[in-house]
């Protein structure tokens, strides 16, 4: 039987080069192609924080304008107690009625979800744009001074709470306790309260003092949440400018 043998003919150098051309053409379109992809994923990411961010600020401007108008009106009203004062015309029922609404207060509290987001998975490096990276560390930075502005006036409005246990009599503040409603001033002025302890006048001032310090505080909030208000809404607006039809979608 007659047998066959193949022959193997050398491969010439170009077929050498055109192999290692298709090689090499193949890893490095892979690479962009994955390069490109993270690109894309990170393009996304930084879409769908932002997003967050954009709606966390329009919650943020709703409960900005309540607060401030919760503070007004109880700055207000101090002044309303403190005419009557002044003029002898403010009852012991106006006492109860003041000094227990008083120890109340409307405290700012962030949407932050969108800039947790931001920052525990570093987003912050993924936005190229400056103006919003800055406008976010801005707004932080405020809504963290005022926190801490808050803070202050709680340690004051608590310290009257205590003080006012010494000064007003606790059946009539539970009976006002009983009927509360919803709203900034929600504890109604009492019937035929007692007359306050003129004994104890030196309390009573001190009281009078602590809940006016704490009221007066809102002032000082309201400047700072008005400027909160106005960082986020530049804020918002720069990405709205950049991001405008990706956040539409």
């Amino acid at each position: 039987m007659e047998v066959h043998h193949h022959s193997h003919h050398p491969k010439k150098w170009k077929e050498y080069l055109t192999e290692f051309i298709m090689l090499f053409a193949a890893v490095t379109l892979g690479f962009f192609a994955e390069n490109l992809r993270e690109v894309q994923v990170e393009k996304h990411r930084e879409i769908s924080y932002l997003k967050n961010v954009h709606e966390d600020l329009q919650l943020d401007f709703q409960t900005i304008d309540t607060v401030i108008a919760a503070n007004t009106y109880r700055l207000n009203m101090l002044d309303t107690f403190f005419i009557a004062i002044n003029n002898n015309t403010v009852t012991t029922e106006d006492y109860y009625y003041f000094i227990r609404n008083f120890a109340l207060r409307s405290t700012f509290e962030s949407a932050h979800t969108g800039f947790d987001q931001i920052k525990s998975a570093g987003g912050l490096r993924m936005v190229k744009n400056k103006d919003i990276t800055s406008g976010i560390q801005q707004y932080e930075k405020i809504v963290n001074s005022t926190a801490k502005l808050e803070e202050t006036r709680e340690a004051t409005i608590e310290e009257a709470r205590f003080k006012m246990s010494k000064v007003l009599d606790a059946k009539i503040l539970y009976s006002m306790t009983k009927s509360q409603v919803e709203g900034t001033f929600r504890f109604f002025k009492p019937k035929n309260a007692p007359d306050l302890n003129q004994e104890n006048k030196e309390a009573l001032n001190e009281l009078l003092n602590l809940v006016a310090i704490g009221i007066n505080t809102n002032r000082y909030l309201n400047s700072r949440l008005v400027k909160l208000k106005n960082v986020g809404q530049k804020l918002d607006q720069t990405i709205l400018h950049e991001y405008k039809d990706e956040l539409d979608h």
